[in-house]
């Protein structure tokens, strides 16, 4: 067992050769009892309502709810509140999914890329992966001749791109309540 807050290294095995090495921060749990997985729970069902409202719905005092609610932001368990806004009522009407093999692979490489994506608009969001590729992009553009641009310009010319694949999003959906909390 590795203890809290201790780095180490991970290893990736791919036919027997180590490809990749990575170093982890190690968080530390935090203790969630039942009534923070009560909090957690009417959080993700409706986080506008109001404190006094969270708190009846748990059966705990506002000063309760307000302290526990703090503490979970700063453990790092909530993350934040976002507005789920419809791509297409901003005049997104294209997504799609890109996957990216690099070549050679190095720590600079990947985040000198990462990078170069983050600063391209319409990019939505950014996953390191194990496997045939590295890295998955998501993004949200107006129009197909804008998603060619993109892809061909900004993704596929980028020094160390290998391979891309480029798939268009027909529907997406995603659970915004997790079942166990």
């Amino acid at each position: 067992m590795i203890p809290a807050n201790q780095t180490m290294v991970l290893r990736v095995l791919c036919s027997c050769r180590v490809i990749r090495i990575y170093n982890c921060q190690m968080k530390q749990s935090p203790n969630i009892d039942e009534i923070d997985h009560q909090l957690l729970a009417v959080l993700q069902a409706d986080a506008r309502q109001s404190n006094k409202a969270i708190a009846a719905a748990v059966g705990v005092a506002p000063s309760t709810s307000l302290a526990r609610i703090r503490e979970l932001e700063e453990a790092g368990v909530i993350r934040g509140y976002h507005a789920d806004i419809d791509p297409a009522a901003l005049g997104r009407n294209v997504s799609a999914l890109v996957s990216v093999r690099l070549s050679p692979k190095s720590e600079a490489l990947v985040q000198r890329f990462i990078d170069s994506l983050w600063a391209l608009d319409g990019v939505v969001a950014i996953t390191l992966l194990t496997g045939p590729y590295d890295i998955l992009i998501e993004l949200s553009l107006p129009s197909i001749d804008d998603l060619r641009g993109l892809v061909l310009e900004s993704i596929a010319s980028f020094e160390g791109v290998r391979d891309e694949q480029t798939v268009i999003v027909f529907e997406h959906r995603r659970k915004t309540v997790l079942a166990d909390v």
